[in-house]
């Protein structure tokens, strides 16, 4: 009995591990194809409530790749707003940027910590213009970063949300004429959400942002739970796709 059930253990995890292999194998597959121009705008990943960097990490990995763009810095916020940087390599071309922050579950206040680290990023690295992608409340963070003043020497060129929600925002105070939104929304099969944010706490920002950025698109991911599940909606593949084209466009 004891060596059957440490078979069947024995299978369980290969069949998990198989799994997995086969999530990443496809998970790359879909970019095999893809080619983006080359640019220096960098691109920060915010993570949602109480985020850190196993909540980007999938999305960040899959995208690190040639043609496509590269992942030469982390940076981490302290409870205090100090950064710290770790450097992976050089920072060359349509560079992936995480930003891990301490404290992580006020996203108010993460939005004014933001400005410390897109000042350092202009300092240090000489990066002019930026791209954000925000899952949860990760959007709603750079989205209260563009009603702060003063802001750092940045241009702020496209905002990717990944099931994020705005609650008690005001309508957006100052004009971004170069700024592009692309707001995702989950939907898993039969259910019309994905399961921890409805569509009607993200579809507002539209009404947020009118008239004030160069444009805004809202579109539903629908499928399976495993690609649609709030916290799950950065593992998608196809969502790799549809976000690295939306943030480096041709030209």
């Amino acid at each position: 009995m004891k060596h059957r059930r440490g078979l069947t253990v024995l299978m369980t995890i290969l069949i998990v591990l198989s799994g997995l292999g086969w999530w990443w194998h496809s998970r790359w597959q879909v970019l095999n194809h893809v080619r983006v121009p080359q640019t220096h705008t960098a691109t920060l990943f915010l993570p949602g409530n109480s985020g850190a960097w196993l909540s980007m990490r999938s999305m960040v990995l899959s995208l690190d790749r040639p043609h496509l763009a590269s992942f030469p810095l982390t940076a981490r916020v302290s409870q205090a707003g100090q950064v710290t940087w770790q450097q992976h390599h050089a920072v060359t071309t349509n560079p992936l940027i995480p930003v891990i922050f301490k404290d992580n579950t006020h996203a108010l206040r993460q939005s004014r910590q933001l400005i410390t680290v897109l000042d350092q990023l202009h300092g240090r690295y000489g990066i002019t213009h930026v791209n954000f992608v925000g899952h949860s409340s990760g959007g709603t963070i750079a989205y209260d970063y563009l009603n702060h003043r003063p802001q750092a020497p940045v241009t702020v060129s496209r905002l990717v949300c990944i099931g994020a929600d705005f609650p008690e925002r005001q309508p957006l105070k100052y004009h971004y004429p170069q700024l592009h939104i692309l707001n995702l929304a989950g939907e898993i099969e039969a259910v019309g959400n994905d399961s921890e944010v409805p569509a009607n706490t993200v579809t507002p920002l539209r009404h947020l942002v009118a008239g004030r950025v160069g444009s805004y698109r809202y579109e539903e991911v629908r499928g399976p739970i495993w690609q649609t599940q709030h916290s799950l909606l950065h593992e998608n593949p196809q969502l790799d796709v549809k976000v690295i084209r939306f943030l480096y466009p041709p030209s």
